[in-house]
């Protein structure tokens, strides 16, 4: 009972993750198409984006705005003053006079030396003073020259004169200060010195012309009120679609009543949910009949996300023109990162969603709604046609562009029919062109994030996969050189058969490269990597076998650590299915007896090769480990041999749930022969012939004619050898 409840939690499993993604992405599209459809009923915020343009009703006043130019004006008055107090120059004289005179007694007096004195002691000196001193301003007064510090205190005096008969302002004390400062300091004083000058400075001087308050505020009322009172007249915008509300936007909309309170509109929420459902439903059934297996809870969280993330940015952009929505970057996902078929059909899908996001400006079931649709269904065909099986990024931006044309011609097109409005037209053609431009972008940035979350085996993917720095594919060239060049021209052999069969052949490449990775683990066990030593030469063939048939899995676990696809995953798992390991095979059969021998123990673990991708892969390994074993290589040689390995391999069983025909086989036979005939093209044997010293100066006293000859001569030599 226990195991039958294990089992059917193990298959309830997927079907709970699968519900909960399928729910998730509804309820999402659900949210984002009750804010795109109901623009009108929610709650408009300070700082944040409107969702529509918003007209006066009436004339009202913008009391925030006519605040704050009010207050402009105001604060750009200059304040008036009374007149100058000639007194303020002969008091803060003595003043600074008298504290200077204090600090110049210091220097007799019986306080400690500047440099025993004690922080308490500073303290104490400092409650006496009229300014406070830093232990380096007491170092300085005390040991600085005395003509030095007279003339210093002199220089302030002088300088705080000059300012004061000049007038000093109220408010601009600080201005002042730091002129001083900066005179002080040009007479060349210490730091320590101007300091202590501007310290008493700080603490005597006051300005001489003080603000009138009175009539300063009576002439900052006077700006005030020459102000006019802004006001914005009936039907004029308040706050435009996408403009973030302003407090003062926000006032006139208050005051007009147009804020109000949160309401469900029952019927139109029920409508959207019906029509989503049915959207959704199809899409679901059309997939789930056309993928089958391939409709894991993976594939579908890839396709739940890609209907949020589009319609989301659909959202977005229709906020600001509804000819924008990029619709077209769905389309574009789903065939570059998972089918062309499924994107077709889920574009379907997509532009009703993204259709009913265009009432926001236009209305529900209006021409901007069936002109979205039918330029959701033209590109299609033509972003299929264009990206092919290639799905390179300059491709995908020419699709865009494509696509941009095709919409510019169905919204002139639908315009032409619908309005007069040329101008009007126009306008909506270029941004529905703008549409296309902006899906193939959007395209180009959003694919390799998807890529990278999901580990998809999309072309851009496997042609990185591909490159020989590669970290598994460097350490193959290092550790196993031998299995390294065996995988290079599997690899060539496979492509070559992907191609023949309508497979992917940059798949079936990049799989061959990393087919034999987990050779890697005892890199020395395999023939390929020996050089005279061969280690099962002394190890039991059951031993044997058990290292050799492990390298698949070894490989999938080195494989899966570096973040490799799952195909190609698949495809160094599933390259020797469930062969037998036949010299191994023969071996312990001659030592333990075949009765004693079970053959399933010297088959690899499998499983046999599910895709043609994997199929070409397997017969390509076999194949090329067994060509370099002809003596004497010929076409009809290579030709026998391969058909021989290929009838093996069918006759095993290890082609059975691979999908290939019969006519695939010949295809893939005759793709081998091509190649591996290639490979083992004809060659000149060479002449052993002694070539007689140079003799120096030879070249020089031969002359022109004789060194053109040794010249024509090298040249052809080098053509015989290439």
């Amino acid at each position: 009972m226990n195991k039958l409840s294990k089992a059917g939690m193990s298959r309830l499993g997927p079907v709970v993750k699968k519900a909960l993604i399928i729910v998730a992405t509804y309820l999402l599209l659900a949210c984002m198409l009750v804010i795109g459809i109901t623009p009108e009923q929610h709650d408009i915020q300070v700082g944040a984006p409107a969702p529509l343009d918003i007209l006066a009703t009436k004339d009202v006043n913008d009391a925030v705005t006519t605040e704050e130019r009010r207050a402009a004006a105001a604060a750009a008055v200059e304040p008036s003053y009374k007149s100058i107090d000639f007194s303020v120059v002969g008091n803060v004289s003595s003043d600074m006079q008298a504290t200077f005179d204090t600090l110049f007694a210091l220097r007799g007096s019986d306080w400690p030396k500047p440099d025993a004195i004690t922080e308490q002691e500073l303290t104490a000196l400092n409650a006496s003073l009229p300014v406070k001193l830093s232990p380096e301003e007491y170092r300085a007064l005390r040991t600085s020259d005395e003509d030095n510090l007279r003339h210093l205190f002199e220089d302030a005096i002088i300088d705080v004169r000059e300012t004061l008969n000049s007038t000093l302002l109220e408010g601009q004390e600080a201005t002042a200060l730091s002129r001083l400062s900066r005179s002080l300091a040009g007479n060349g004083y210490s730091a320590e010195l101007v300091s202590i000058a501007m310290n008493v400075i700080r603490n005597c001087i006051r300005p001489n012309m003080l603000i009138d308050e009175e009539t300063t505020e009576a002439n900052r009322q006077k700006a005030r009120d020459e102000v006019e009172t802004v006001t914005c007249v009936k039907g004029e915008v308040i706050v435009r679609r996408g403009e973030i509300v302003t407090q003062a936007q926000y006032a006139m909309l208050s005051s007009l009543g147009l804020l109000k309170e949160d309401s469900l509109d029952v019927p139109l929420l029920a409508g959207i949910a019906l029509i989503l459902l049915l959207i959704m439903g199809c899409m679901l059934l059309y997939l789930h009949r056309y993928l089958g297996d391939r409709m894991n809870t993976q594939a579908l969280l890839l396709l739940g996300l890609i209907a949020v993330l589009v319609t989301g940015l659909c959202l977005a952009f229709s906020r600001w023109d509804a000819y924008m929505m990029p619709i077209a970057l769905g389309l574009m996902l789903v065939a570059l990162l998972f089918d062309q078929r499924a994107a077709l059909y889920m574009n379907i899908g997509l532009a009703f969603i993204a259709s009913l996001l265009t009432n926001a400006s236009s209305g529900l079931f209006s021409v901007t709604m069936f002109s979205v649709l039918l330029m959701s269904m033209v590109s299609g065909p033509i972003i299929l046609s264009v990206l092919g099986k290639r799905g390179q990024r300059l491709t995908t931006l020419l699709a865009g562009v494509i696509v941009g044309a095709s919409n510019f011609l169905c919204t002139l097109a639908v315009g032409l029919v619908n309005s007069a409005d040329l101008p009007n037209v126009l306008a909506n053609a270029l941004w529905a062109m703008s549409s296309g431009i902006i899906s193939s972008i959007l395209c180009i940035g959003l694919q390799p994030v998807l890529e990278s979350i999901f580990n998809l085996a999309t072309n851009s993917k496997l042609i990185e996969l591909s490159n020989p720095n590669q970290p598994l594919l460097r350490r193959l060239l290092l550790e196993a050189p031998g299995t390294y060049h065996h995988s290079i021209i599997v690899a060539n052999l496979a492509e070559a058969a992907a191609n023949a069969v309508g497979a992917n052949p940059l798949l079936a490449r990049v799989g061959a490269y990393y087919h034999d990775v987990g050779k890697l683990k005892r890199p020395g066990y395999f023939k390929e990597n020996q050089m005279g030593d061969n280690p099962h030469d002394r190890t039991d063939p059951r031993v044997s076998v058990a290292i050799l048939t492990a390298h698949p899995r070894d490989g999938v676990a080195m494989a899966q650590k570096a973040h490799i696809p799952v195909p190609v995953l698949d495809i160094i798992r599933q390259h020797h299915g469930d062969g037998v390991v036949l010299f191994f095979y023969d071996k312990a059969v001659k030592l333990y007896g075949s009765e004693n021998v079970d053959i399933n123990a010297f088959r690899y673990e499998g499983p046999r090769p599910r895709t043609k991708e994997a199929a070409c892969v397997m017969l390509a390994d076999t194949i090329e480990a067994a060509a370099r074993t002809i003596p004497e290589p010929t076409t009809e040689k290579v030709e026998a041999l391969i058909r021989k390995l290929v009838k093996a391999k069918l006759d095993d069983g290890q082609l059975d749930e691979s999908d290939l025909t019969f006519n695939d086989l010949e295809r893939i036979c005759s793709a081998f022969s091509t190649v591996l005939t290639g490979v083992f093209h004809e060659r000149i044997e060479y002449p052993d012939v002694a070539i007689p010293p140079r003799v120096e100066g030879t070249e020089e006293k031969s002359g022109d004619g004789d060194t053109k000859a040794e010249g024509q001569e090298n040249g052809e030599a080098s053509q015989v050898e290439n």
